[in-house]
């Protein structure tokens, strides 16, 4: 729906923009002029979050949205139930026991109560508030009386939902006040009201702060005992382990021993060396005792030989030598004493040995040997053990280590949980003491203004916008297609033009067209069916179907009005009636007829169809056997007897589409109606007997799935498609 669519829509229901806004602002009128004054009191509380000056126990800053988080606590803390409950009880006792009280109940009210306002029931309510009010708790509504008490608060609107309704709290711009507001119709309860809520909440929120304050000290008391107690375990631990190992200086030991490893390793380094030179020198001494021996013991084995030798060769010679070998005797007797003179020798330089210094040297130094070996053992077994301590001591030194990490760690922790429990004891001393109220309620000496002229443009406005939201979503609500541009869209269908809904009873057609009608409805029916005729007359066909997608659409009607339209311009038109399932053309124009001379099934009148005449019947005064005149001068009329049969059956064997070129011969125009496509076929069986086809739609009706697909029946002819004609229009929706 475009712009100029929703004006018009609007146009037609301007009445109703104008009576319903007229009635509101009459309402409200009266509602404001029946409003009660109203005073407002307001009172300004100094938060000390942004300032400077409040006492601070650290350099800590916030940011800003730090800054926001803690006013809108201190809002909400404002407006919950613990304050507003401790406001209300500060009003009640005003009002029980001031002789000027602020408020009253009506008698009605009075007896709206499940309990009866004694004088003994109003002392004990009093105590009970005094004391609600010193402990800072809300009514129990469990208990009977205080459930009473919440009936009396309410019935004086002291309740927590009235006041919370009525104050105003909130934060000054970006500054560091907080603004309280309430409104009444008493100027000094205003006052009252906001002063109450100022006090009562700085009490509040000191006494919360305190609870919270010392159940903090507690804890962190607590704290600090246990990280205490976990310090002098952890300093008992590594005072028992030094103990226990003997260890006072891990240092200054570990130096000493690290000195006498490289004193031993030294000695160790000598002795070595030492060793290593008597073994050699013995390895030496050895040697020569060695070679001594055996030098001696084989010369005298080689004498001893020589000696054996000799004395068997003079034994030889001197038995059985010959006087030449004889000879010799002499100078082997003389060798043989030479040898054994030589034996004699050297059995007395053996008596004398000449080794025995070489073995002295060799059991010398073989003993220094021995004792050298001695000392290098020793020195080993010394340097082994002073390496076994020091390793001892890298072991000891990492547990050592740990357990003074643990009492570091301990130590920290202690005094970490000191510092906090000394800042939160500081805190504890300035609590509650940041918020104030600097600014004091005082009664209103004029009301507030009654905002009468904002609440009646408003109320006027507002009617105004709704009455137009309600007609709209009626309009688009509403989907029947009800104008010639919804048909458009809805189908895709060029129309060619619209009637009017008309009444049919007692409609004379005649009189319709009179120059003389002045009915609008009649008029409108004229113009349209002349806009109507105009569309035909500039189309290039002679022969038309009229149809529909759905029945009941208004199509014989719309034929007879078009053909005697067509015939005021001297035009001849036929209408054959081809819609056999309701005959609807023959009933209005041919109301008594022969059935002889209207179409039906089996009759063979083919040569009546094609020349018109038949020479054994009496002819009809325009010598036509089946065409009938009507009582509109110039239009007439081929009927049909009804039925279930389609065109195919009953035009079988007849060669209607030669009668139709011959009947076009006599008559301007031929006018043809079919049956709802969505529910025969026989308009689409019609269609190739035609020159052009004309739709028409109801405008009281919706289109369905069955619409759509005989409208893409109708996109499919094309060319002789003329275009859509939408019926019923009602009158007051040809102006949108």
């Amino acid at each position: 729906m475009d712009f100029y669519l929703i004006l018009k829509t609007l146009q037609r229901r301007l009445w109703v923009l104008i009576v319903f806004p007229i009635i509101a602002v009459i309402c409200a009128v009266i509602l404001v002029l029946r409003m009660d004054k109203v005073y407002s009191s307001y009172a300004h509380l100094a938060t000390g979050f942004t300032a400077d000056d409040a006492v601070k126990l650290n350099d800590e800053s916030s940011n800003s949205y730090e800054t926001n988080t803690r006013f809108t606590n201190v809002i909400e803390s404002m407006n919950s139930l613990p304050v507003l409950s401790l406001v209300s009880y500060k009003l009640m006792l005003h009002d029980l026991e001031s002789d000027m009280p602020y408020r009253g109940i009506t008698d009605k009210q009075k007896e709206e109560l499940n309990f009866t306002l004694t004088p003994s029931f109003l002392n004990k309510a009093k105590e009970i508030l005094k004391a609600r009010a010193a402990e800072i708790k809300p009514l129990n509504t469990s208990d009977p009386m205080d459930y009473n008490l919440f009936d009396l608060l309410k019935a004086y609107e002291y309740d927590y939902e009235s006041l919370s309704e009525k104050f105003t709290i909130k934060r000054l711009t970006t500054s560091d006040f907080i603004s309280v507001d309430f409104s009444s119709e008493n100027p000094f309860l205003s006052a009252d009201a906001v002063n109450a809520l100022c006090a009562e909440f700085i009490r509040y929120n000191k006494v919360l702060k305190g609870d919270r304050s010392s159940e903090s000290l507690e804890f962190l008391e607590s704290v600090v005992r246990d990280k205490k107690r976990i310090l002098d375990e952890k300093e008992a631990l590594l005072n028992d382990y030094k103990v226990n190992n003997n260890v006072f200086n891990y240092g200054a030991e570990s130096e000493s021993k690290i000195s006498q490893i490289t004193e031993y390793e030294l000695n160790k380094e000598h002795e070595e060396k030492n060793v290593n030179a008597l073994r050699l020198e013995k390895a030496t001494l050895e040697n020569k005792l060695q070679n001594t021996t055996q030098l001696n013991q084989q010369e005298v084995v080689q004498i001893n030989q020589r000696i054996i030798d000799l004395r068997r060769r003079i034994s030889e010679i001197t038995n059985t030598g010959t006087e030449q070998e004889r000879a010799t005797l002499g100078k082997l007797r003389d060798e043989l004493q030479l040898e054994i003179s030589r034996l004699d020798f050297l059995n007395e330089a053996k008596d004398k040995d000449e080794s025995a210094d070489l073995k002295t040297q060799y059991e010398d130094v073989k003993l220094k040997l021995q004792i050298a070996e001695a000392n290098l053992r020793a020195a080993d077994q010394s340097l082994r053990r002073l390496k076994y301590d020091v390793s001892g001591f890298a072991t000891k030194e990492a547990k050592i280590s740990e357990l003074q990490r643990d009492v570091q760690v301990a130590s920290e922790e202690y005094l970490d949980a000191q510092d906090k429990y000394s800042a939160a004891k500081n805190k504890a001393l300035v609590v509650g003491s940041s918020i104030r109220q600097i600014l004091e309620a005082q009664p209103a000496r004029e009301p507030e203004p009654s905002k009468g002229i904002l609440i009646v443009a408003l109320a006027g406005i507002g009617s105004f916008i709704f009455c137009v939201t309600v007609l709209l979503l009626i309009e688009f609500a509403d989907m029947t297609i009800r104008i010639p541009v919804r048909l458009e869209r809805l189908t895709g269908l060029t129309t060619i033009g619209s009637l009017n809904l008309i009444k049919i009873k007692g409609f004379d057609l005649r009189k319709t067209f009179n120059s003389k009608a002045t009915d609008k409805e009649s008029g409108t029916f004229v113009h349209f069916l002349r806009k109507l005729r105009y569309e035909v007359q500039k189309s290039d066909g002679k022969v038309f179907l009229v149809s529909s997608t759905q029945p009941q659409v208004g199509k014989s009607f719309m034929i007879i009005c078009l053909s005697y339209t067509l015939s005021l311009v001297n035009k001849k038109v036929l209408i054959i009636d081809t819609n056999f399932k309701r005959n609807s053309l023959t009933k209005l124009l041919l109301p008594i007829t022969d059935n002889r001379r209207l179409l039906k099934r089996g009759v063979d009148d083919k040569t009546l169809l094609l020349n018109g005449k038949d020479a054994e019947e009496e002819m009809p005064e325009d010598n036509h056997n089946i065409i009938y005149k009507t009582e509109f001068k110039g239009v007439d009329i081929i009927g049909n007897i009804g039925g279930t049969d389609s065109p195919s059956e009953i035009l079988a064997g007849r060669d209607f589409k030669e009668m139709i070129a011959n009947l076009s011969l006599q008559y301007d125009y031929i006018f043809l109606e079919g049956p709802s496509i969505n529910e025969y076929s026989d308009s689409k069986e019609l269609i190739d007997y035609v020159d052009k086809v004309i739709a028409v739609f109801d405008a009281n009706t919706n289109l369905n799935h069955l619409d759509k697909e005989s409208i893409n029946y109708l996109k499919s002819i094309k060319d002789k498609l003329l275009g859509s004609v939408l019926n019923k229009v009602q009158l007051k929706d040809l102006s949108v």
